[in-house]
């Protein structure tokens, strides 16, 4: 069974898009348990939320027309995978990453009141704009997230956070320290 198979499908992305209802839904569809009701005409009544991996309250937002990423629930980056998309970078793209990563850049200094920096950038309304703005990898997206959310989430209580930023820290680390040993 596919997400877009479910009577519900269409309710679930008018609210959160395609992209996540395909991805919510087929988490539910690969739950133990979850009881899909095939013929039920809406969301409220086509699945056991309650034991779905979002849980109820997620699916009541829905079933409102409210999207859950916006009332606590939290937003996975989805990464999806074109491979029609994939092109080889030619190696004068390649020569130009490498020398921007080998330049010196003046970086920004602060007389410790305000700095252009802390300023958020035009239109950013979700923590994914701050993301992408600043450019930041898996890890250190994972770890903005997991601060952001600290302590807020019924899923994740704070002791799992702190672990969590503890994680990625160690695997930017990691990425950072072979990354360093490469250069030499």
């Amino acid at each position: 069974m596919k997400p877009t198979d479910l009577t519900c499908y269409q309710q679930v992305a008018a609210v959160i898009g395609e992209a996540y209802a395909d991805y919510e839904l087929q988490r539910v569809i690969d739950c133990e348990g979850c009881g899909i009701d095939e013929s039920a005409k809406d969301v409220f009544n086509s699945i056991s939320w309650v034991d779905s991996p979002q849980k109820d309250h997620f699916w009541n937002l829905i079933d409102e027309g409210k999207n859950p990423y916006e009332h606590g629930h939290e937003k996975t980056e989805l990464n999806v995978y074109d491979p029609e998309l994939v092109v080889e970078p030619s190696q004068k793209l390649k020569d130009a990453f490498k020398k921007a990563d080998d330049m010196e850049f003046d970086k920004e200094r602060s007389d410790g009141s305000t700095a252009s920096y802390y300023e958020l950038p035009e239109g950013a309304t979700e923590l994914q704009h701050l993301i992408s703005h600043r450019n930041m990898n898996a890890q250190i997206g994972e770890i903005f997230r997991a601060c952001y959310r600290y302590g807020l989430v019924s899923h994740s209580d704070m002791l799992r956070d702190a672990k969590k930023i503890k994680f990625y820290a160690q695997a930017e680390i990691e990425r950072l320290e072979k990354l360093a040993q490469s250069d030499k």
